[in-house]
């Protein structure tokens, strides 16, 4: 694969209102609180990371990030991906509620927030993707291929999950969100997942650019066919994406400095991606990092809220372990890990479905 840059990058999460106050929250091990709210059918409570409450609507607060990662250039050369699951469902339902239920005038093309904010800012083209939670890991792979195939000069991806009532209820009535609220990735009593909102964009490029947080050398998203909601339970699936992944960037096994998990906290999910890191690291693999304890599950903005967080954090140097390491599936750090800050990091995102994606990330120095 050709590789590409980040050129600049921008961040709005749980965690904190820009991509360096999330970075630092990070790396000083200062976790968001979560908001309850409670499941219709069963009465219970479960947690949600929202942002902090403001008055901007969604497209201002991707507006804002566009201002952000654009700077003072133009978008006139530039693409525009929306990589994002729930889209503008929760402005949907908020209509539904005020006008007292669901009509069929209610209803938008799935495109037409990126066909607004691409005609806003005078973008080449907008499109949108919707992969689950390997959306914005997809967003990175499809602007790398149209920058090497020479369609445009710069893509930027934009990825964002909102708080919709459908995607809250949803994961409930699936028995995958947390009764007990402790998000605990690969823990063998671990209960499911809290989901968490965010805002993430990031600009890409052939050349470095202003403010450049990482190289893109490669990846490789692929469908595991063999069921409908997950992947293969033995971990074949996830480590054949991986060594794809390894494959595009041209590096080895032993070329990763640390990875990113998955790690949602569900049961087929874990032990199926504890599995595939087996089968590829075996039982000694570099640093494994795990960052939904601090962001929640954002879904389909995943793919690029979590790699720009922890490149930013590494940048601060080292990241703080899971207080349940000892006991976890793998073999997590546990005491304060790192690694060199134009390392090569592994990230990956196996979504619902069965899409897996897996990226291969240098980090720049400043």
């Amino acid at each position: 694969m050709t590789p590409v840059y980040l050129q600049r990058s921008a961040l709005l999460s749980a965690l904190g209102a820009d991509l360096e106050s999330a970075a630092q929250a990070l790396h000083e091990d200062r976790k968001p609180t979560a908001k309850p709210f409670t499941l219709h059918e069963r009465g219970e409570p479960r947690s949600y990371l929202n942002v902090r409450a403001d008055a901007d609507d969604l497209e201002r607060r991707l507006d804002r990030l566009l201002a952000e990662t654009l700077g003072n250039d133009s978008a006139a050369d530039c693409l525009l991906l929306i990589a994002s699951t729930s889209l503008d469902i929760n402005e949907l339902e908020a209509r539904a509620t005020r006008e007292q239920g669901f009509r069929r005038e209610h209803s938008t093309p799935l495109d037409l927030l990126a066909e607004r904010l691409g005609q806003r800012w005078g973008f080449l083209d907008a499109f949108t993707l919707n992969t689950a939670c390997t959306s914005a890991a997809n967003g990175l792979l499809y602007g790398a291929r149209l920058l090497a195939a020479g369609h445009c000069r710069r893509v930027l991806v934009l990825a964002f999950e909102t708080p919709s009532v459908l995607a809250m209820q949803g994961f409930g009535a699936l028995d995958l969100s947390s009764p007990s609220g402790q998000y605990r990735p690969f823990h063998p009593q671990r209960d499911g997942l809290v989901l968490g909102e965010a805002y993430a964009a990031t600009l890409l490029g052939l050349e470095p650019g202003p403010a450049p947080l990482a190289r893109l050398l490669g990846g490789f998203s692929a469908c595991d066919t063999s069921s409908l909601t997950s992947t293969r339970e033995d971990g074949s699936h996830i480590d054949w994406v991986m060594q794809r992944a390894l494959h595009s960037a041209g590096r080895q096994v032993e070329d990763i400095a640390l990875v990113k998990l998955h790690g949602t906290a569900t049961g087929a999910n874990d032990l199926a991606e504890s599995n595939g890191i087996r089968r590829l690291f075996g039982d000694t693999p570099p640093p494994l990092s795990v960052l939904k304890p601090w962001l929640g599950h954002t879904l389909g903005a995943c793919g690029l809220s979590e790699p720009l967080l922890l490149l930013s954090a590494l940048r601060l140097g080292q990241l703080p372990p899971l207080d349940y390491a000892r006991e976890a599936l793998l073999p997590l750090p546990t005491a304060a890990f790192g690694m060199p800050t134009d390392g090569l990091l592994m990230a990956n995102f196996f979504g619902f479905g069965g899409n897996n994606a897996s990226l291969v990330l240098q980090g720049m120095r400043t």
